[in-house]
C-alpha cells in the first residue's frame, strides 16, 4: 500500500542514493545480503530483549531491502532470478526476525501473536506469488512488507511490541484475505 502510493516520490528520493551506491561499486546482491544480516541482528536483539537496538537493525534491514531492487533496476542489472532471490531472502529475513521475537515473548500470550504474525506475513507473500503464477496482478492489501516493517519498528522503538504484534497478526491475516478475494474476483471476470 505505501510502496504503491509513494513509489514515484520514493524513486526521485532514491535516485541520488542509487548513483552513490553505483559509484561505490555496491552490488544489489550485497544489499540483499546486508538485509539478511541486519534482519538476523534484529532477531538476536529481539531475543535478548534489546528492543531499541532491534528497531535500529530493522530499519537497516528495511533500507537494504528497499535499495537492492531499485539499485538493480537503476544499474540495468534487474533479472527475474534476482527478483526471485530477493523474495526468498525477504522470507528468510522475516523468519529470523520473528524467531527472535518469539524467543523474547516465549511463555507469554504474545507468543501466539508473534507466530500468527509470521504466518500472516508468509500468507500475504504467498497469496501474491501464487496469484502472479496464475497471471493475476495482486498489488492489493493493507499490510505489505514495508508496512509490516514500519509497524514492528514502531512497536520496538516505542516499547509497544506486544500491541504491535497483535495488530500485525490481525492485519496480515486480513491482508491475505483481501488478496484471496481480489484473485477470486479477477478469476471470475475471466470466465
Amino acid at each position: 500500500m505505501l510502496s504503491r502510493k509513494y513509489k514515484s516520490a520514493f524513486g526521485e528520493f532514491i535516485q541520488p542514493v542509487n548513483l552513490a551506491l553505483h559509484r561505490l561499486r555496491v552490488s544489489p546482491d550485497l544489499l540483499t545480503f546486508a538485509g539478511i544480516v541486519f534482519g538476523g541482528l534484529a532477531g538476536i536483539a529481539f531475543a535478548r530483549g534489546r528492543l531499541v537496538l532491534a528497531g535500529f537493525f530493522l530499519i537497516l534491514s528495511g533500507v537494504s531491502d528497499m535499495l537492492d531492487g531499485s539499485l538493480a533496476r537503476a544499474n540495468g542489472e534487474a533479472t527475474m532470478f534476482g527478483s526471485y532471490i530477493d523474495s526468498v531472502a525477504d522470507r528468510f529475513t522475516e523468519a529470523l526476525i520473528f524467531t527472535g521475537i518469539a524467543w523474547h515473548v516465549r511463555g507469554k500470550p504474545e507468543l501466539l501473536a508473534a507466530l500468527a504474525a509470521l504466518a500472516g506475513s508468509f500468507l500475504v507473500s504467498y497469496a501474491k506469488a501464487r496469484a502472479e503464477a496464475l497471471d493475476v496482478r495482486c498489488e492489493v492489501g493493507l499490510m505489505e512488507r514495508p508496512e509490516r516493517i514500519i509497524l514492528l519498528v514502531a512497536g520496538a522503538l516505542l516499547g509497544l511490541l506486544a500491541p504491535a504484534l497483535w495488530v500485525l497478526a490481525a492485519l496480515t491475516m486480513f491482508t491475505a484475505g483481501q488478496r484471496v478475494l481480489h484473485v477470486r474476483g479477477a478469476m471470475k471476470s475471466r470466465t
